[in-house]
């Protein structure tokens, strides 16, 4: 069994906080909304061995994805933040794979429980 690509509880948190599934939706949409760019700054940052770029956008993606309780994406823009900081980029297009996996699981979970159109 796969494990759920969001933390329930911090779903649940963003419900309540939020009132409703519909503000939170929202909330996913525009998480969505803003990836392209985010992935995109990763893969220039890791094809011109960017340090900085690569961290800038690994620290951004990880913290939205943990506002919104995507720990697994998380944990891989925290991995790809960290490799930046060290200069240490060899892994980075692994990693890169690898988060672009997370969040395909993550858009057809939310997708499927109607969190995301």
């Amino acid at each position: 069994m796969t494990a759920t690509p969001i933390d329930q509880a911090k779903l649940e948190e963003l419900i309540d906080l939020f009132g409703d599934r519909e503000e939170v939706r929202d909330l996913f949409e525009e998480f969505f909304a803003e990836l392209p760019a985010r992935l995109e700054a990763l893969r220039t940052g890791l094809a011109t061995a960017t340090a900085e770029e690569v961290n800038h956008a690994a620290h951004a993606l990880k913290g939205s994805s943990a506002s919104l309780g995507a720990l697994q994406v998380q944990e891989t823009a925290r991995q790809l933040e960290e490799s930046a900081r060290m200069a240490q980029l060899e892994q980075g297009p692994d990693a890169l794979e690898r988060l672009e996996a997370e969040l395909a699981a993550l858009q057809a979970w939310l997708k499927d429980e109607g969190l995301l159109g």
